[in-house]
């Protein structure tokens, strides 16, 4: 039903890792004629994560009919770890099974079922931002690291100078600033947006940062943020609800 192969299994591997950090559970993988897609939600429904392999970052990717298979994702990342960075990696999806095998001095296969999931995945929200911000993912990844030190959520505001980051606590403050045409390569922005978000969550969807050399941050006041990592035939997003306070 369909058989594909990577001679370099990161471009899989990295992204389910990032997944990961937010998914444990099941999950419903879409086989499309363009490539792979998985759609998922955390348990506590706050971070919706979206992952998309392009048909060209395989070296085979033949597949019959479009299709969705069920895999437990802590099953299928246990698979995965197994992987080496030059080792090719063949995936074959069959008979209610998916197989992977590695090959290179010695011949690995590792054997999973496949589950009946009662739908696909999710739909992906339509989200009308402001701000559009694209950076260093380092850079933000550091920001956020920084934040964690403080406090368990930051504040995000964009506008026309460019983004900063603020957390504070009982302890003090942090703040980091990246400025339009220095720590921020691109910046469209309609008015300031401003929200705060959970960075037990920021610091999970920043695992990200291996897709690519750029992530694309997307803001609304008090809105969903949105977070993109993007590599050449990769796509790796987060969608993470605002975090309210009640007063």
């Amino acid at each position: 039903m369909f058989e594909a192969k990577l001679k370099n299994p990161m471009v899989l591997v990295n992204p389910i890792r990032a997944i990961y950090e937010l998914v444990k559970d099941d999950v419903s993988i879409q086989l499309a004629d363009d490539g792979l897609v998985i759609r998922a939600m955390d348990p506590a429904n706050v971070a919706m994560v979206v992952f998309k392999l392009n048909k060209k970052a395989f070296d085979k990717y033949d597949l019959k009919n479009e299709t969705y298979i069920g895999a437990n994702m802590d099953r299928l990342f246990r698979i995965l770890k197994r992987s080496k960075s030059n080792t090719p990696m063949d995936i074959s999806v069959d008979d209610g099974k998916m197989t992977i095998v590695y090959g290179e001095k010695s011949v690995r296969r590792f054997t999973t079922p496949l589950l009946s999931l009662e739908s696909g995945p999710r739909p992906e929200p339509k989200l009308d931002f402001t701000s559009v911000i694209e950076m260093d993912p380092d850079e933000i990844k550091q920001a956020i690291e920084d934040a964690e030190v403080i406090s368990d959520s930051v504040v995000f505001i964009s506008n026309a100078e460019g983004l900063r980051l603020i957390s504070q606590g009982d302890f003090g403050s942090v703040e980091t600033m990246f400025k339009v045409s220095e720590g921020v390569v691109k910046a469209e922005v309609r008015e300031e947006s401003r929200a705060k978000y959970s960075l037990e969550y920021l610091k999970k969807m920043v695992k990200g940062v291996r897709v690519g050399d750029r992530v694309k941050i997307q803001l609304k006041t008090d809105f969903p943020l949105k977070m993109e990592f993007k590599g050449e035939d990769v796509e790796l997003s987060f969608i993470l609800a605002p975090r309210i306070d009640v007063e």
